[in-house]
């Protein structure tokens, strides 16, 4: 029986945390949560992984207790999970733990991976299933989880759909990952293919929202706004005098070509 640590807090974290426990060769030892609070945005009516936990007692643990425990484990998986989790926790878990990564890479490693995918004029989003070694999004890939980007996504259609890609790729490939047959990919071996490695901090969005009205007729400015569509978020905007104008991207019938 493979003893399992879940981390995260959302609906999506909860999903893998019902799918584990339907599992007759797991058990789900505990979970670990990064903020009782979280903004959620999943896709899902399911509960936070917070409020599943405490209803199917399962025990709620920090990454301190974690750190702590002389129990061991086998498998972790971090589902959007909103800490760094280093070395000597990862050393605890016999087969290693998952991470479930926002944006492709290496492509869109770091933060606002969505954000980012659009403004870039990528064609393809997705997200990426990988082992968490000590550096941020470097380690080995298990999976690609790839989908088209269609002309009228917004920076909100694309979290959604990553969302639901990442947990169809993690059920997908979840029996290779526990015995062993799961392959693994080094990033170099993608960036010696071509593909273009990029990190994005924290300040990465930093000055993109603004539009200058002399380009506001463009397909970079287009991308922007679609971008910065994402629910309650700071949208895109220009400025006519001293006065902020708010840009969203509205879809219609006839969506515009990029």
């Amino acid at each position: 029986m493979k003893k399992v640590v879940i981390f995260g807090d959302l609906p999506i974290a909860t999903k893998v945390a019902k799918f584990i426990s339907q599992h007759d060769g797991c058990e789900i030892s505990a979970v670990v949560i990064g903020n009782e609070n979280p903004t959620n945005n999943d896709p899902w009516d399911d509960e936070l992984l917070l409020e599943y936990a405490r209803a199917k007692s399962i025990p709620i643990l920090s990454l301190d207790e974690l750190k702590k425990t002389e129990q061991s484990f086998d498998l972790g998986i971090s589902c959007r999970f909103s800490k760094i989790i280093k070395k000597e926790i990862i050393d605890r878990f016999g087969v290693g733990i998952v991470n479930f990564h926002g944006g492709l890479l290496p492509e869109f490693g770091g933060l606002y991976s969505t954000v980012h995918t659009i403004i870039s004029g990528s064609n393809i989003g997705g997200g990426t299933l990988h082992w968490i070694d000590e550096g941020i999004d470097t380690g080995n890939i298990l999976k690609r989880c790839e989908f088209k980007v269609q002309n009228s996504d917004t920076g909100y259609d694309l979290f959604v759909k990553t969302q639901v890609a990442l947990l169809e790729g993690f059920i997908e490939i979840f029996e290779s990952i526990l015995n062993g047959t799961a392959i693994e990919t080094p990033l170099s071996e993608l960036i010696e293919k071509g593909y273009v490695s990029r990190y994005y901090n924290k300040d990465s969005l930093n000055g993109l929202r603004y539009i200058n009205l002399e380009n506001i007729d463009s397909d970079a400015s287009l991308r922007i706004i679609k971008a910065f569509t994402f629910k309650d978020y700071p949208s895109a905007y220009t400025k006519i005098g001293n006065s902020k104008i708010k840009l969203s991207y509205e879809k219609t019938d006839d969506p515009v070509s990029l």
